[in-house]
């Protein structure tokens, strides 16, 4: 137990009011046991009943998705008021939630991304530097929600038309053949990798559903690559992660060509904690059971603790 935090309760903030309420609510259930068995005063909160500018709170554990939770926006809201909370700060959030910056920040400093660009109407056929199939996307959400995979110019006008009456841009990416997978990253002593997982699923990509179904998704730990690809990968999730200023735990995910090497798709700045989570198992594959993995994700709230008293 953290000797500052004998006497706090931790607040676990979950739910919201985002598409990823439900993934939310199961992640922050985890949290919440995993406190009472490490000792702590904990309780859950909804932050669609909080104002941060009355209610007090001593520690905060975010367990939230979505925008709103994963964009900075609950981060400033609790740097302003003074209060501890877990995982990355402001900066870091508004490059993670939002995959242009995200991309933006990858081409400055070469590291590899798939070819891509912002679109803000529906289309009917593909521009020329693309070639189907190609994957069309919301710039702003978690859990490969409204992700699609396109395969022709009808599936393209359908969804990007889909897209257009939800958000105000989408991306339109080239679809990377190869494996999925996702290096894990967190603040101990150091900065650590944990063990890189591959993501093998019936369903064309790990979509919405291959990740929050049991049996959809097999979880290959470590996966299986070669020196110099497992490298690569850590190089470039350690890159982005002190580019970003991310701080406690993140989440890179690739597309591995077996001809191109592997390619970022994005930073997760709150991964998910629920039981079919990725960075949990990459934890226990590491050899942390989940209660100490969130005893040391509560190192970054002590951190600001610390620096702000």
């Amino acid at each position: 137990m953290i000797k500052e935090f004998k006497d706090k309760t931790i607040t676990v903030l979950c739910g919201g009011d985002s598409k990823e309420r439900d993934v939310s609510l199961r992640s922050g259930q985890n949290v919440y046991n995993a406190l009472l068995d490490l000792g702590y005063c904990a309780e859950i909160r909804d932050p669609v009943d909080i104002n941060f500018d009355s209610d007090c709170f001593d520690i905060v554990f975010l367990a939230l998705h979505g925008p709103g939770y994963e964009d900075g926006t609950i981060q400033q809201q609790l740097e302003r008021n003074k209060i501890p909370y877990t995982g990355c700060g402001v900066l870091a959030s508004q490059i993670g939630m939002d995959k242009v910056k995200t991309k933006l920040l990858c081409s400055q400093h070469n590291l590899p991304i798939p070819h891509y660009q912002l679109l803000n109407t529906s289309i009917d056929t593909l521009p020329l530097s693309f070639s189907y199939p190609v994957i069309i996307k919301p710039v702003s959400e978690g859990s490969s929600i409204d992700v699609f995979i396109i395969e022709t110019d009808h599936d393209l006008h359908q969804k990007s038309a889909l897209l257009t009456q939800s958000y105000q841009s989408y991306l339109l990416e080239e679809f990377i053949e190869g494996r999925e997978l996702t290096v894990g990253l967190t603040e101990a002593n150091d900065l650590i990798t944990l063990p890189l997982l591959e993501l093998k699923t019936n369903n064309r990509f790990y979509d919405y559903e291959a990740k929050y179904t049991q049996g959809l998704t097999s979880f290959m730990l470590p996966a299986s690559v070669t020196n110099h690809e497992k490298q690569l990968l850590f190089d470039y999730s350690k890159k982005l992660f002190t580019l970003t200023s991310c701080s406690g735990f993140a989440r890179i995910d690739y597309r591995l060509c077996p001809q191109r090497g592997p390619f970022i798709l994005e930073i997760n700045t709150i991964p998910g904690l629920t039981d079919t989570s990725d960075i949990p198992a990459q934890a226990q594959e590491y050899g942390w059971s989940f209660t100490e993995f969130i005893s040391i994700i509560l190192l970054s709230a002590l951190n600001r603790y610390t620096s702000w008293a």
